[in-house]
């Protein structure tokens, strides 16, 4: 309810200063968000690495070692190629690009800053996070 009432708030600004909905409140955030699913996919890559790096659990190479890395380096290709072209995909000024991007980087670092917290000062619920009860629900 509150992110629908958010996003009515959002919508109903951007109508009002006169401008597009769909130019402005849609490109915008669908622009920084398909950035990030990207970050996150190649993050993901190298965390596939990462896990079989030392155990390869009787797994293929190619799968284990050279797919991760080959995608997390297109990722990588793939997303300076989007940061350098994200007026293409925004319509909007560098300034407001800079803008949208500017905030990304410090995004990813709460993330870990907030794991290592909840570790530090809460090591159950920092166990809980990768657990899954499907009995419970």
């Amino acid at each position: 309810m509150l992110q629908s009432a958010s996003a009515l708030v959002v919508v109903l600004a951007t109508l009002v200063s006169g401008q597009d909905p769909y130019a402005v409140t849609f490109l915008w955030s669908n622009g920084t968000g398909i950035l990030g699913i990207m970050l996150l996919q190649a993050l993901a890559a190298l965390a596939v690495y990462g896990f079989f790096r030392r155990d390869r659990r009787g797994l293929p190479a190619w799968r284990v070692v050279a797919a991760p890395l080959t995608a997390g380096a297109g990722l990588a290709v793939l997303i300076v190629l989007v940061c350098r072209n994200f007026g293409l995909l925004t319509e909007a000024s560098t300034a407001v690009n800079l803008a949208l991007l500017a905030p990304l980087p410090l995004v990813f670092a709460i993330g870990p800053a907030v794991a290592l917290r909840i570790r530090r000062r809460a090591p159950r619920a920092y166990a809980r996070l990768t657990t899954v009860d499907v009995e419970r629900g």
